[in-house]
């Protein structure tokens, strides 16, 4: 309204890019389908449509600054990790975008869980090199009314006790079809008809880590020797910790 009222709302553009992660079990803090799918809204007079709807591409949070310095015609630093979604925007279509990529580290506690992620249209891969078995994934959301209910509720029903316990503990690997199965309950990793999709996806995934100068590319690399995960990983643990110390004798 204040907008409209001023008289610049014909020269503006208004973009609305929702929270994620519903605080729910598989959902919030996670890197699963609907930890990140959310709804991004653009009003562009004259140019965008009301009710239009683009469902067809994919788009990530880091195409956020390309594309609103192409929206203002303003140069590109030499290194950004997004595109720009401008094209989709004036209706057109995107160029290269066949992946969206998903990272976690830690919690506001300071609780070392990495999760690295990659997405294509079909298919969701997630790899978790926390994850040996013992470890328990620490996270705000253990404290809502869903997981205590879900921990109750899993003393008496064997599967929400697979469920809970896959959630605790997850495993190193994992990969889900999307689109037949957004809730991510069929872990296809050993599927043997999907083994084609799962290289294409690690080696996107890879190239990507690469490309960010990511800390977990060595332990991605060697990510069928546990020994080797679970020193890495403790090793930021110990880093976390330490950063936790610190900033707690500085209050």
């Amino acid at each position: 309204q204040a907008l409209d009222e001023s008289g610049e709302a014909k020269n503006t553009v208004v973009i609305f890019l929702s929270d994620h992660g519903m605080p729910l079990p598989f959902s919030k803090t996670q890197v699963y389908h609907h930890s990140t799918h959310s709804p991004w809204i653009v009003r562009w007079p004259g140019i965008t449509k009301a009710g239009t709807i683009n469902d067809q591409h994919m788009v990530s949070a880091v195409d956020m600054l390309p594309t609103m310095l192409d929206l203002v015609d303003a140069k590109h630093p030499e290194r950004l990790d997004g595109n720009s979604f401008l094209p989709l925007i004036k209706g057109k279509k995107q160029g290269e975008r066949g992946y969206v990529f998903k990272e976690y580290n830690e919690n506001s506690g300071a609780s070392r869980d990495p999760m690295r992620a990659v997405q294509s249209k079909r298919y969701l891969y997630i790899f978790n090199p926390w994850s040996n078995g013992k470890r328990v994934f620490a996270t705000a959301t253990t404290s809502t009314v869903t997981y205590r209910r879900m921990a109750a509720l899993a003393k008496s029903d064997e599967h929400l006790a697979k469920r809970l316990a896959l959630y605790k503990y997850r495993v190193p690997e994992e990969l889900y079809d999307a689109v037949a199965d957004p809730d991510c309950l069929h872990n296809l990793i050993d599927s043997k008809a999907h083994q084609e999709a799962l290289g294409q996806l690690r080696k996107q995934l890879q190239r990507w880590m690469r490309k960010t100068d990511d800390p977990l590319l060595a332990v991605f690399k060697r990510r069928d020797n546990a020994e080797y995960r679970e020193s890495a990983v403790q090793a930021q643990e110990r880093e976390a910790m330490a950063r936790r110390t610190k900033r707690k004798k500085r209050r």
